[in-house]
């Protein structure tokens, strides 16, 4: 469940990047958000990863008001997000493995788990098969199921993708879009940020649409 009340942006140059944004978006749900570029989706999801906190207003992920959350506290909340990005962000100098293992490895799970937890997100993503190689062997399409691998290895209650397709063919954006709505299915509340128009129309998801930092429209099945 992720819930916002009248929340705001304020960055320290002046500039409102979100304005009086209220929202609800229920648990086990996939959601679009989407907007011109400097709409504000960026900032949204990054309140809702602690990577940002609001200047105002109420921000509730997992049932949890991520106002109160201090010291170990947001370490867990960041463990219940997994967070897709449109870059990878891989470490080229780690095998595919080891790259998904990261979150585990930083959690502090013990090496036999997080070997076992990788390759079964590697599994699930359709790339066990390349889980010794590195990176740069890959094409971006893999790299990007990589990310996605490393995002899930934690067992997110919350996914969120920041422009996860956008530097992809459409075939291959097709294949990743395929990804977020199977992982839904597990139960995992799935929120994509997208210019992607293409993948509006489907009916199993809801639609958030911002402009200038405010909502603009609101549908959900």
């Amino acid at each position: 469940m992720i819930r916002f009340n009248q929340v705001y942006k304020r960055y320290p140059n002046g500039f409102d990047a979100l304005k009086n944004i209220s929202l609800f978006i229920p648990q086990g749900s996939i959601t679009f958000l989407t907007g011109h570029s400097g709409a504000g989706k960026s900032t949204l999801l990054k309140l809702m990863s602690l990577s940002e906190v609001s200047t105002r207003g109420q921000v509730m992920v997992n049932d949890v008001d991520l106002a109160g959350l201090r010291g170990n506290k947001i370490a867990k909340h960041r463990r219940s997000v997994g967070c897709v990005f449109q870059d990878h962000k891989l470490l080229h100098d780690r095998t595919v493995q080891d790259n998904v293992a990261l979150p585990l490895i930083v959690a502090g799970v013990n090496d036999r788990e997080c070997r076992s937890r990788a390759r079964a997100a590697l599994d699930k993503v359709s790339l066990l098969d390349k889980a010794n190689r590195y990176p740069v062997s890959l094409s971006s399409g893999e790299q990007q199921r990589v990310g996605i691998a490393r995002a899930v290895v934690g067992r997110p209650k919350t996914l969120l993708a920041d422009e996860p397709t956008g530097n992809l063919d459409p075939g291959l954006a097709d294949e990743i879009m395929k990804l977020f709505f199977m992982f839904n299915q597990l139960d995992v509340t799935v929120l994509i940020a997208t210019h992607d128009t293409r993948h509006l129309a489907d009916a199993r998801a809801g639609i958030v649409e911002l402009s200038d930092g405010q909502i603009v429209s609101d549908q959900h099945p």
